[in-house]
C-alpha cells in the first residue's frame, strides 16, 4: 500500500519543518507513492551551524533576509544614537566650569619695611616713652642670649634700619650699629644672660629676663610702653607691653633693638673664638652648623657651650676628660 505523505504544518518553522520535509522527500525517493510536490523545495545552499552542514530551506530565506535587514538597521540606529547622544564622561566634561585665567597672577607688593606706626599710635594715646625690644642668640649651642631695648624719639630714624636677619652683610650691620650708638637722641640698653644662666633657668626664661632687664636699664628711666618682638610678654611688663609677631620687620624701634642685640652678641662670639679657635665661633656664632657639631664631637664642649642643649646633653663627656 502507498503510504500517505505527511503534510507539513505551515505554522512550524526551523528544524521541525525540515524534518517533515525530509520524511516526505525520502518517501518519494523510494517510489512508495505519488504525492503532490510540496510548495517549498530544498535549496542547494547549505549553512554551517556549529561545525555541521545542514540544508537550508528556501522558505526561510526571506525571513532571514528580513531579520538581517532589521538587525542592520538596529545597529545603524544605535551607532547614530551613540554619535548624537553624548556619553556620561563627555557630558561631565562639558558641565565643568571654565578655568580662570591664572597666567599672570598678581604679585604681592613688597613690604615697605619697619615703620613707626606702632610707636606713634601709642604716643597718640599718651604713652611718651615707647621702646622696642628684641633678642639675639636663643637658638645657638654656645654663647649668651642678649636682649636690647631702644627708644627712637619722634622725628628720629636711622636710614637703612631693618630686621637684622634681613641684613646679610656683617659690615652693613656694624655700620648701622655705629650710627645708632653715635646718635645721642636714641636711647639704647641691653642685658646679657650667659650660658650658665641659660642652663640654670632654661632658654625661654633667660630670654624673658633679658628683655625685662633691658627696659629697666634705659638711661632715661622706666618706659611707659614696650613693643616686644615675638608672641610672649615678659613677667613684670604685662601692664605696659604688647607682643608683636615679626615685630622687627614692622616696627622701627624693634628693628633698631634687633641690630644692637645682634651686633653686640656677634662681637662677643668673635672674642670667644680667640680663646677657642678650634670651634669656629667667629664664623657660625655658636649656631649648630655641621662644622660646629663636628668640632664638638672631636674636641668635646667648652666652657661656653650650653650643656642642656642637644646634642651636647646626650653626649658621653667622660671620654673628653
Amino acid at each position: 500500500m502507498n503510504k500517505k505523505p505527511i503534510k507539513p504544518d505551515p505554522k512550524q518553522r526551523g528544524m521541525g519543518m525540515f524534518l517533515q520535509r525530509g520524511v516526505n522527500i525520502a518517501t518519494q525517493a523510494k517510489g512508495e507513492g505519488t504525492t503532490t510536490p510540496p510548495k517549498k523545495t530544498i535549496s542547494a545552499e547549505t549553512t554551517t551551524l556549529k561545525g555541521s552542514s545542514l540544508p537550508r530551506i528556501e522558505g526561510e530565506d526571506k525571513e532571514d533576509q528580513e531579520g538581517a535587514q532589521k538587525r542592520t538597521k538596529n545597529k545603524t540606529s544605535k551607532k547614530e544614537t551613540t554619535k548624537t547622544t553624548p556619553s556620561r564622561q563627555s557630558a561631565r566634561k562639558r558641565e565643568k566650569p571654565e578655568k580662570l585665567d591664572v597666567s599672570s597672577p598678581k604679585k604681592k607688593p613688597k613690604a615697605a619695611g619697619p615703620t613707626k606706626y606702632h610707636e606713634n599710635s601709642r604716643r597718640e594715646k599718651g604713652y611718651k616713652r615707647v621702646c622696642g625690644v628684641d633678642e639675639a642668640g636663643r637658638g645657638p649651642l654656645a654663647g649668651p642670649v642678649i636682649a636690647a631695648a631702644c627708644i627712637l624719639p619722634e622725628g628720629v630714624q636711622i636710614e637703612g634700619v631693618d630686621d637684622s636677619k634681613k641684613i646679610n652683610s656683617e659690615e652693613e650691620r656694624e655700620l648701622l650699629y655705629e650710627a645708632i650708638m653715635e646718635d645721642k637722641r636714641i636711647e639704647t640698653a641691653y642685658w646679657i644672660c650667659d650660658e650658665k644662666r641659660i642652663d640654670q633657668i632654661n632658654i625661654l626664661e633667660a630670654t624673658m629676663e633679658c628683655m625685662r632687664k633691658s627696659t629697666e636699664m634705659l638711661p632715661g628711666g622706666p618706659v611707659d610702653w614696650a613693643l616686644i618682638d615675638g608672641n610672649k610678654i615678659p613677667k613684670g611688663l604685662e601692664d605696659k607691653a604688647e607682643a608683636i609677631v615679626k615685630g622687627d620687620a614692622k616696627s622701627q624701634c624693634i628693628a633698631t633693638a634687633s641690630i644692637v642685640a645682634k651686633v653686640t652678641r656677634d662681637r662677643m662670639m668673635r672674642e670667644i673664638d680667640t680663646k677657642y679657635p678650634q670651634y669656629g665661633f667667629k664664623d657660625h656664632k655658636g649656631y649648630g652648623t655641621k662644622a660646629h657639631c663636628q668640632a664638638i664631637e672631636k674636641y668635646g664642649p667648652c666652657e661656653y657651650h650650653r650643656m642642656t642643649f642637644a646634642p651636647i646633653k646626650y653626649m658621653d663627656l667622660s671620654k673628653y676628660e
